[in-house]
């Protein structure tokens, strides 16, 4: 990998699932009203969730009262799937993570969240 995509990688899981929403890609999701909770387990357990309504896409710790799809991962795993080191399809069929609820989003997951960050939004949350 080169150095330029390496110090855009995430460092933690938490700017992963943060990070998501500067990948968010609004004109890939028609009308799409969803709340994808994350169940954490490992070294950085916790219940966080992104919702997307009207367009827009936002980070949220906690759990939701009605999330429209719900992943149960090692934080381990979907950090590496965020950094590309690890395909999300294989890491399922082989267990490494379950999930509950409408697999369409799932499936839709590279599409929702293709967008590429500036060095600008990057910048702003500190991570370059």
């Amino acid at each position: 990998m080169s150095e330029y995509k390496q110090h855009r990688q995430p460092k933690t899981i938490l700017q992963a699932l943060e990070g998501m929403t500067l990948t968010f890609n609004p004109e890939k999701v028609e009308d799409l009203e969803a709340v994808i909770q994350f169940e954490l387990k490992g070294d950085s357990a916790g219940m966080y969730y992104l919702n997307i309504h009207e367009g827009k896409c936002t980070f949220n710790k906690g759990e939701h009262e009605k999330p429209t799809l719900t992943i149960k991962t090692p934080s381990d795993v979907w950090l590496k799937i965020a950094r590309k080191e690890m395909s999300g399809a294989v890491a399922m069929m082989t267990g490494k993570y379950k999930t509950n609820g409408n697999a369409g989003i799932l499936l839709k997951m590279d599409k929702i969240f293709s967008r590429q960050p500036t060095e600008e939004e990057l910048a702003q949350k500190g991570w370059i």
